[in-house]
């Protein structure tokens, strides 16, 4: 008799599961997406929107994958995981 084993989400390639999370997100309508959806960008330090236009299921899924995998993760560790940093530029010292 063949070993029973079992697969969990850290078992699967990250890339592989958020790719299909976000197909059954997408074919289920369990996820309600935003009508503002294809108008925005990712963030204030980017220059265009996601060319992808299923982003939202994406996004959604890597945070659904993050979240599981890391069950106290706060807005704090999402924000450095999704986010980017603004080019503030130079300017000179106040003194």
């Amino acid at each position: 008799m063949a070993a029973l084993y079992s697969v969990t989400v850290q078992d699967i390639n990250a890339h592989d599961f958020n790719r299909a999370y976000a197909a059954y997100l997408k074919r289920s309508g369990k996820l309600e997406i935003p009508k503002w959806v294809d108008l925005v960008k990712t963030g204030t330090n980017k220059e265009l929107a996601p060319y992808d236009p299923d982003w939202f299921y994406v996004r959604a899924a890597s945070v659904a994958r993050h979240i599981y995998l890391r069950r106290g993760v706060g807005v704090g560790a999402l924000k450095k995981l999704h986010g980017g940093t603004v080019n503030r530029g130079s300017r000179p010292s106040h003194h």
